[in-house]
């Protein structure tokens, strides 16, 4: 399996139900309508860097076959597209 990295995330809006559940993201101009949920995991800054921030990544699988990372930060409310699996 080959995969597609942005270092820095790659912007995207997101939309979510009431328990925060991603449901779709807007990325390239399309828009992704979430199929599953693969899993979901929680890091916390480097503290010995100085990073205080907390993100959330979440792995997920689109009705249209894709399967992406994404990961939110929870300081900025901001999601980024991180990986694309091909």
């Amino acid at each position: 399996m080959n995969a597609r990295l942005w270092a820095n995330g790659e912007p995207v809006t997101v939309t979510c139900d009431e328990h925060g559940r991603p449901l779709a993201f807007h990325w390239g101009g399309r828009r992704y309508a979430v199929e599953r949920v693969c899993n979901r995991w929680r890091v916390k800054g480097a503290w010995w860097k100085g990073e205080t921030g907390e993100r959330e990544y979440v792995k997920l699988a689109t009705t249209g076959g894709l399967l992406c990372l994404l990961a939110h930060a929870w300081e900025e409310e901001a999601w980024v597209l991180v990986r694309v699996y091909d």
